[in-house]
């Protein structure tokens, strides 16, 4: 497994583990960079279906776990001083999706 296949799973696993909603959120970046350059790379080093496959069951891991901690972001935000807006809350769930989109798009060609 080459390293760019290895990178978006290990920036996964280190946001599904994450607790605190400000790291969470880099996390999430991290995630969805990792995914855009396995994607740009999957004409030329092909993956699995089961890759295929775990790519979207880690966009909806993602994606869930943004909508728990939306509501505990904003809690956190009005309880710490503000420490993450609604507003980039908002554009990182708009990156996950494009992302996820993206992924729908893609076929297992093999």
């Amino acid at each position: 497994m080459g390293p760019v296949r290895r990178s978006w799973r290990e920036a996964c696993a280190a946001a599904l583990r994450e607790s605190e909603p400000v790291r969470l959120l880099s996390r999430i970046e991290s995630t969805i960079t990792a995914l855009e350059r396995r994607y740009a790379e999957w004409g030329s080093d092909p993956g699995t279906a089961a890759e295929l496959k775990a790519i979207q069951k880690a966009l909806s891991a993602l994606e869930r776990l943004m909508n728990e901690t939306g509501v505990r972001g904003r809690e956190a935000s009005r309880i710490d001083g503000g420490e993450i807006s609604d507003a980039a809350q908002h554009s990182l769930a708009n990156e996950l999706g494009r992302v996820r989109l993206l992924w729908q798009h893609r076929h297992f060609t093999h």
